[in-house]
């Protein structure tokens, strides 16, 4: 009789025949159906090495490796459309509001265009396309819009261009102003603040602008050059805090104080009244805007004007040719 040998193991797949087996085969096999569940519907993506899906509220973001990303947009993206064009464009059309007091309107020069129409030929004849802008109509010149009213000071025009700058939209302005708060012997202490603030209002208002703003001009009535030199010192000072925050302002020297500046009206280029320049002094505020303007064009800030229905040349919208585009 052969013993059996009770040491002896049990086959190798014996335990396959236990309720243990059974039940683990059982789980198994569960998991293995929800995984290819999960995977028919797309809720496990092929391909993802980590096997989920994220949604973080506006877009999805699904992990396709540790490190890299793909973000798929589920809203439109938005965009403010009077910022996102034509930054820097040296061959826009030039929206000018000459903006200030009696100087700007040009008083005592013949024909009232003062510097407005010899800058404004001379843009054309440098290949701008140009249209001035403003609430007055006023010189003997096709497109003579100006913004300017006698005896005004910088707070009073400061007033004036909430009314007419968010419905014209200027991409430039050529401001000298302040020679009625000297003449007044108002607020002369306070005029760089309230020029400033000015200038920064026209920047937010119509934000594809560029101020051009120049000093005062060089006064014989008695007692007035010491304001002139003041307010034109605090001009001169607002330039750093324009410059270190990228804003669009260039600075015209209209007073023959820095000395080394050519071509600036002197005392012999003011008229008998004191304070308006003669015929040649406004062909030289002229040439110094001019000057002014290829600055800003060198410096890329000139973009183009929002189009809100305004043509781009203004001799051709007052003969009823509108070219713009």
């Amino acid at each position: 009789m052969v013993r059996e040998n009770m040491n002896a193991r049990p086959p190798r797949f014996a335990f396959l025949c236990t309720k243990r087996a059974v039940a683990l085969l059982s789980v198994i096999t569960c998991a293995l159906i929800v995984i290819i569940a999960l995977a028919a519907t797309n809720v496990i993506h092929p391909g993802s090495s980590s096997g989920t899906t994220t949604n973080s509220g506006a877009a999805s973001v699904t992990a396709t490796s540790p490190h890299i990303y793909t973000t798929t947009s589920l809203t439109p993206s938005s965009s403010d459309s009077s910022n996102t064009a034509n930054v820097n464009d040296p061959n826009a059309p030039l929206r000018i509001m000459a903006l200030g007091a009696s100087v700007v309107k040009g008083e005592t020069s013949p024909g009232t265009v003062g510097f407005r129409k010899p800058m404004r030929d001379s843009l054309v004849d440098l290949g701008f396309t140009v249209n001035m802008v403003g609430a007055v109509r006023l010189g003997d010149m096709i497109d003579n819009d100006v913004e300017a009213y006698g005896g005004r000071k910088i707070t009073e025009m400061h007033e004036y261009a909430t009314q007419s700058v968010p419905e014209t939209l200027p991409n430039m302005f050529v401001i000298n102003l302040g020679t009625n708060n000297v003449l007044q012997n108002i607020d002369v202490d306070i005029a760089g603040q309230q020029m400033g603030d000015l200038i920064n209002y026209l920047l937010t208002a119509s934000n594809r602008s560029v101020v051009i703003l120049s000093t005062l001009l060089t006064n014989t009535v008695p007692d007035a050059e010491p304001k002139v030199l003041q307010i034109n010192e605090q001009y001169r000072s607002l330039m750093p805090g324009f410059e270190a925050e990228n804003k669009s302002v260039v600075l015209v020297e209209m007073h023959p104080s820095e000395g080394v500046i050519t071509d600036v009206p002197t005392i012999d280029d003011i008229g008998p009244d004191g304070s308006h320049p003669t015929e040649e002094g406004y062909a030289m505020m002229a040439r110094r805007f001019i000057i002014g303007i290829q600055d800003a064009r060198n410096k890329g800030f000139i973009q183009t004007p929002v189009d809100n229905g305004i043509p781009n040349d203004g001799d051709a919208e007052r003969a009823g040719e509108s070219t713009s585009t």
